[in-house]
């Protein structure tokens, strides 16, 4: 385990260092994701988010979607998600609605001092200007130092992977590293840079996201 998270920091060391010196110039973008969870019960939460896409090379919003996703805890280890998304991607000068359906499985592993999730999804992508389009995608997150008790931010590791089953490719593949500033029982705000490699068509771009997430539950 030790020498797979070596792995991994080296490998976000490699992409940001990469990332920042290019940050001005190459479309980079600012996230932001709000999200409210509500515990339906002691297995069952609902959680309504909202996530908006600010493109610095723009100069204007080009993305943003709406989600309510419910999520039901199996086991201590497993959770299944059913979810709807709204969403809106700036195009062609005009905004592009759509809306995409999903499925989850997650799990949660706790070695050492971290907790490790490894989600699963489904998706079906529907627009009014375009084909239905399926998705595979995995997000895995790595929280770090879970159960020490100092204040300061924790650290933690993302890595996103999206694959159109259309097409028969890796559509996105997206590396966070960031700090859980705050982290309390129903407020948590992060802070995070993002290396984005993603190919709307055969080519690979890359981009540049800062971004910060607020959660709140209640």
């Amino acid at each position: 385990m030790i020498k797979i998270i070596g792995l991994i920091l080296i490998l976000f060391a490699f992409c940001s260092s990469d990332g920042f010196a290019q940050f001005a110039g190459d479309g980079s973008y600012i996230w932001n994701l709000t999200s409210i969870t509500y515990s339906v019960n002691d297995k069952t939460d609902l959680v309504i988010s909202n996530k908006d896409h600010y493109s610095n090379q723009n100069d204007h919003f080009d993305y943003f979607h709406f989600d309510l996703i419910a999520y039901h805890e199996i086991s201590k280890k497993f959770t299944l998600g059913l979810g709807l998304r709204q969403t809106e991607s700036f195009k062609s000068n005009r905004w592009n609605p759509g809306q995409t359906y999903m499925l989850y499985g997650v799990y949660f592993w706790h070695p050492d001092n971290m907790i490790v999730r490894f989600a699963n999804r489904l998706a079906s992508k529907t627009y009014k200007t375009s084909n239905t389009q399926y998705g595979l995608d995995n997000i895995t997150n790595i929280d770090f130092f879970v159960r020490s008790t100092n204040k300061l931010p924790k650290p933690f590791l993302m890595g996103e992977l999206f694959t159109n089953i259309n097409f028969q490719k890796v559509q996105t593949a997206r590396l966070y590293g960031g700090f859980r500033l705050i982290r309390s029982k129903y407020v948590g705000i992060d802070i995070y840079y993002c290396y984005q490699k993603t190919r709307p068509t055969w080519e690979w771009k890359n981009y540049n996201v800062l971004g910060v997430n607020t959660k709140v539950r209640i």
